[in-house]
């Protein structure tokens, strides 16, 4: 009967002490993963307080439970925007009205957010695949087609917020999806094909 008591003493103090000590571990796991993701040092304007608030604001992304399914998760968060930003420059484009410079970046954005959201999808696929050389090839070119529509606003000397904000976001996903892939490549044992 002692033995029964004390298991019951067990799990009414001690159990929800082990469980709370190991949300808290899986919260600090995922808390460096994420503070890894964003720690980008090659970039000018990155903003490592914002990444950390981008990536913790997306559930898939904050409560992925390894590197593996934070990458995922990253290139598919920048797959979504990516689709929103083409999405809006498409709008754009179809109510017509803006001026011809204006329209030619329009329509040259477009084109660079097909490459983004290409880029987004095949990078899935490689870190699917394992490919992980190939996925961050493949999520830095998003982030450079991104880069090159914002300079088809600059050389052009015009500006959309929406687009500025949607390049900005690729930027953060697509570099911030790079550092893990990286990170997996480092620990993956590499075979031959």
């Amino acid at each position: 009967m002692s033995s029964l008591r004390n298991y019951f003493v067990f799990l009414t103090f001690f159990f929800p002490f082990f469980l709370i000590l190991t949300l808290q571990t899986k919260s600090n796991f995922n808390s460096n993963l994420i503070e890894k993701a964003c720690t980008i040092y090659t970039r000018p304007n990155w903003d490592f307080d914002f990444c950390i608030k981008l990536l913790n604001s997306d559930p898939k992304i904050s409560s992925a439970p390894t590197p593996f399914d934070l990458a995922i998760a990253i290139i598919q968060a920048g797959n979504s925007h990516g689709s929103e930003t083409q999405d809006y420059i498409n709008q754009k484009l179809s109510e017509g009205g803006t001026n011809p410079v204006v329209s030619s970046a329009l329509s040259v954005c477009s084109k660079w957010y097909g490459g983004v959201l290409e880029a987004f999808v095949t990078a899935l696929d490689d870190v699917q695949e394992k490919k992980f050389q190939s996925a961050s090839d493949h999520v830095e070119s998003a982030n450079d087609y991104a880069m090159n529509c914002e300079e088809a606003f600059a050389s052009r000397n015009v500006q959309d917020d929406g687009i500025s904000k949607g390049d900005n976001l690729v930027m953060y996903f697509s570099l911030s999806a790079g550092v893990v892939i990286n990170v997996l490549g480092e620990t993956t044992p590499h075979t031959s094909f």
